[in-house]
This record gives structure tokens, sequence and C-alpha cells, in this order.
């Protein structure tokens, strides 16, 4: 099960990583506690025969997934672990199997963010906190509020516009680097320092 206090983790495994990208989909723009738990009973359920790779079954999150969909009960298993929104999460969870490699490990912005539900930030927050050479910020309201509180002139959602993004991400690529912390570490910290007055 992923942690929402610790999500950084450079050596993951396929399995693993395949949670990691599960979770990064389920969490956006939701509470990570929940959406925990959520993500975790839908992997582990007894109901569906081998369901988890955790168990010693060797059936890893994608192929869960790929087995679902062949039976046809992808979407009433999503429904039944209550992952909403469901047709958008059955669309990501089809898409990630469909377009995207098992091995995680060398997937780039581009290639997750083909997936239906996956965005700017999503795509950034799957790769930070999984790839030590990444170090991009993930624009969540928790960073952009930060921002804001140290004088910046910035939105108070997420920007849509790559350009504008990418403007207010250097600005905190530059402030973590101020301060010697890398973009994941000072992400995490903020994120637990504001989830926690929210």
């Amino acid at each position: 099960m992923i942690d929402p206090k610790t999500v950084t983790n450079y050596n993951r495994s396929e399995a693993e990583l395949q949670e990691w990208l599960l979770y990064c989909i389920c969490v956006a723009g939701k509470k990570s506690e929940i959406e925990t738990r959520k993500l975790d009973s839908f992997l582990r359920d007894q109901a569906l025969p081998k369901a988890s790779w955790r168990f010693g079954t060797h059936l890893k999150p994608f192929d869960l997934i790929r087995t679902l969909l062949n039976s046809d009960k992808l979407l009433r298993q999503l429904e039944k672990h209550r992952i909403a929104p469901y047709k958008q999460r059955y669309n990501s969870f089809v898409d990630a199997v469909r377009l995207l490699p098992d091995d995680l490990s060398q997937v780039t912005i581009d290639d997750l963010q083909s997936v239906r539900g996956i965005g700017t930030k999503t795509s950034r927050f799957f790769l930070t906190h999984s790839r030590e050479d990444c170090d991009e910020p993930i624009l969540d309201t928790h960073i952009l509020r930060f921002l804001h509180d140290m004088g910046n002139d910035v939105p108070l959602a997420t920007p849509q516009n790559p350009a504008k993004y990418a403007r207010i991400a250097e600005v905190f690529k530059i402030y973590a680097w101020s301060v010697n912390k890398s973009v994941a570490d000072l992400d995490l910290e903020i994120w637990t320092k504001y989830s926690a007055t929210t």
C-alpha cells in the first residue's frame, strides 16, 4: 500500500511502479489517505482469483486490470471499491495498460500524458517521486499556496497553459535549489505542512 506521507521511492519494482501510477491517477483532485485505501482494496480484492501480486500470485496491477477487462468486470470493480469518477478512472486504467509498457521505469512525460486523465501535474507527480533524475515540480494547490505565501503572483488552481505551468515550475525549482533541497523533498515537505491545515 502506498503511504501518502512517504511517496518518494526511486527503487520501485515493476509491480510497484504500476501501483504507483494507478495511485497517481486515483489521487488527482482527491484526498490521498482515502484514495490509498480504495486502491489497496481494489488491488487486494479476495473475491477475485489471484487478485494481487502481493500475495505471491504474480498478478501485477496491470495484469489485474487486463484480467478484469477481459471478463468485463473492470467497471464493476471500480464501483465496488468506490474508485470514482468511474468512467474517468476506467478510461485511465484502460489507457494505462494499452498505451504504456508494463515496465514504467523509462516512460516519459509525453508517454504518460497519452493516457486519458493524466495531465501535466499527474505525469510529473509520477516521475518526480519515482525517478531520481526527474526533478519537476508538481503544481498542486499546496505548492501554489506556498508560492503565493512566499509573495509570488500565482493562480490558485493548477495552470493548464503549458507555458504558464513551466514559468511557475521554474520559480519553484529555483526556490528548492536556493534552500539546498530537491524538488521532490521540498514538494513532500510542503504537502505535509499544508495538507495538515486543510
